[in-house]
């Protein structure tokens, strides 16, 4: 097997083209490894299948047996070769030297080619503070995005709350909501999501799941389709009834939300909690009939008949009445 590869490595510069491909499939399917660096001069070959051939073997070999290699191919003119070693940084264990390849690359034409580099260096944790200002201006948003996300500045992170990119801005609130801010932070930030839905929808689920200080002020929104938002956000994020967010929203009149949230669940605690809001006057008589419609199903219970003559008698709500009437039987 030995003698046979080292046959076929001599082979790749046979002035034969046949006997070169064969060379090059027996090294490919011999997984020869140590072949590598013998594909070098095939970079540069007139034909495009021995210059691609040449840079698979780099792609598979050259990250773990020859990782100086990749420098030719990240100097190199070519698209294909920068890529190649944009594809394979993630593979090279060698921080540093991932790092110095990276940066090879930052000056490519390419814009996947330096988001990979980019990426790297970040992920890497080799990444320069220079060098991440530089990525927080760059023209790319997708670079963009890779500087926000690791920038611990409040102060750039709320400048990019108003990027061109919603990528960008997305990624900005993101940081921002899990960080302690100011007051004046606090506000502008606030501000910046309810200027901005895309913030506002990232924002909702982050403040319900982390219990934020802001989830009040994002839980008030006026149109529909925020309200089915929200409603779905809080049935993501809450299970029962008895939860400490459901309260929160309650005492700063979310009313609605919560009574949405409740249609449709029969266990114990949301009984308890319906009925609270079936009695509380700031729940809307829509929300209030909504809630008694879903207990249809559970009309022959004895609760659900105190609950009904419980309403009759002390309601004055038209729509309220109706719809206990409906429940209550006879």
């Amino acid at each position: 097997m030995v003698a046979n590869i080292q046959s076929a490595i001599a082979k790749l510069k046979h002035k034969d083209v046949r006997q070169r491909r064969r060379a090059v499939r027996i090294l490919f399917d011999s997984d020869a490894y140590e072949s590598v660096e013998a594909f070098s001069p095939l970079l540069d070959d007139k034909d495009i299948w021995f210059r691609n051939k040449a840079i698979e073997a780099y792609r598979r070999w050259a990250p773990k047996h020859a990782p100086h290699l990749l420098v030719e191919l990240a100097n190199s003119d070519q698209l294909d070769a920068q890529r190649c070693v944009a594809t394979v940084l993630e593979s090279i264990h060698e921080s540093t030297e991932a790092a110095k390849l990276a940066r090879q690359l930052l000056d490519s034409n390419d814009d996947v080619v330096v988001r990979r580099a980019v990426h790297q260096l970040i992920s890497s944790a080799e990444v320069t503070q220079a060098e991440l200002d530089a990525f927080q201006q760059a023209e790319d948003h997708v670079v963009r995005a890779y500087a926000t996300e690791v920038n611990s500045n409040t102060s750039n992170l709320l400048v990019s709350l108003q990027d061109d990119h919603p990528d960008v801005r997305r990624q900005a609130a993101a940081s921002l909501l899990g960080m302690e801010l100011t007051e004046k932070e606090n506000t502008a930030l606030q501000n910046a999501i309810n200027q901005d839905d895309a913030l506002w929808k990232l924002a909702v689920p982050i403040a319900l799941q982390n219990r934020l200080p802001n989830l009040l002020d994002l839980m008030k929104s006026k149109s529909n389709s925020q309200r089915k938002f929200l409603v779905q956000s809080l049935k993501d994020a809450v299970e029962e009834a008895d939860d400490e967010r459901l309260r929160t929203l309650i005492d700063g009149d979310c009313t609605s939300i919560v009574a949405r949230w409740l249609v449709g669940r029969n266990d114990a605690k949301s009984d308890a909690l319906r009925t609270e809001l079936l009695f509380d006057e700031r729940v809307d008589s829509i929300d209030k009939s909504r809630l008694l419609e879903r207990l249809l199903h559970r009309q022959q219970e004895p609760a659900m008949q105190e609950l009904a003559e419980r309403l009759i008698l002390e309601s004055n709500d038209e729509l309220v009445l109706s719809a206990a009437q409906n429940l209550y039987t006879s």
